[in-house]
Parts: C-alpha cells; structure tokens; sequence
C-alpha cells in the first residue's frame, strides 16, 4: 500500500511540473514570438499540439494519482475538513479551470492556424496561456504547502 502511494505522489507530482512548465513556456515564450511574427505556424501549432496532448494525458494522470493520494491520505471526511482538505478540493478546481484555459486557447490556435495567421492566433490565445500559467504556478505553490 505504501509503495502505490508514493509512486502516486511522484508521477502526480513529475507530470504537474511537466504540464505547468509546458505551459508556461507556451505562455512566456511561444505566444510572443509567434505575436510578434517570428515563429511559424508549424512551429505554433506543434507546441500547442503537444501541450494540449500533455493536458489531455495529464487529466487521465492527476485522476488516478490524485484520486489515489485523496482516498489513501483524507478519506471522504478529510476531504471536507480545513485546511489541508480544503486546499485539495482548491487544487481539483483550479485543476478544472487550467484545463479548460489550455483547451480554450489551443481551440483559438487551431482555428486562426486553419487561415494561417500566426499573429491572430497568437493575440487570441494569450490570455488563455497566460491565466493558465499563473494558476500552475498556484497549483505547484498550493502542492507544496501539502508536501510538507
């Protein structure tokens, strides 16, 4: 049981860093390259490509790995109980609203890449990336303080 447990703690915790770090690449670097024209529409639509794939993987991950860690440590009651149950039901809903941030904004690419203007797709979607990215950076911040 304990052995399921902290491997559920380390691929839940390897792929927050790799999905939030995935974003805010996209976010800081990727969308104002490609806002400012110095990036192709191949190169724009392949990062999102593969941030929207990591978000998708990522649900199915944080799903079983945090639904592992909320069963196995809070329990139904702890779940409901402040703080630290309060927190994790936080982290499930920013969880949600990141999600649908990195889709909404890979939706915006896809569809200006399909007319292939780099600059509207990337004026489009940057306001999406970069909530995204700052409510990872919350999710890892809020994740620590649980670590602990």
């Amino acid at each position: 049981m304990q052995a399921a447990l902290t491997a559920a703690y380390v691929f839940h915790t390897l792929f927050a860093g790799l999905w939030v770090g995935a974003v805010v690449i996209t976010a800081w670097k990727v969308i104002p390259l490609a806002r400012d024209g110095d990036a192709s529409s191949e190169l724009l639509g392949g990062v999102v490509s593969g941030v929207s794939t990591i978000t998708r993987v990522g649900a199915l991950v944080f799903l079983a790995t945090g639904g592992h860690m909320a069963a196995t440590v809070y329990g139904a009651e702890g779940l409901f109980a402040p703080p630290r149950g309060h927190v994790v039901l936080t982290m499930l809903a920013l969880w949600v609203v990141m999600t649908g941030l990195v889709e909404v904004g890979g939706s915006k690419v896809r569809s200006a890449l399909e007319q292939n203007k780099v600059r509207t797709a990337a004026r489009d979607a940057g306001t999406f990336y970069n909530a995204a990215a700052v409510i990872g950076f919350v999710l890892l911040v809020l994740g620590g303080y649980l670590s602990v």
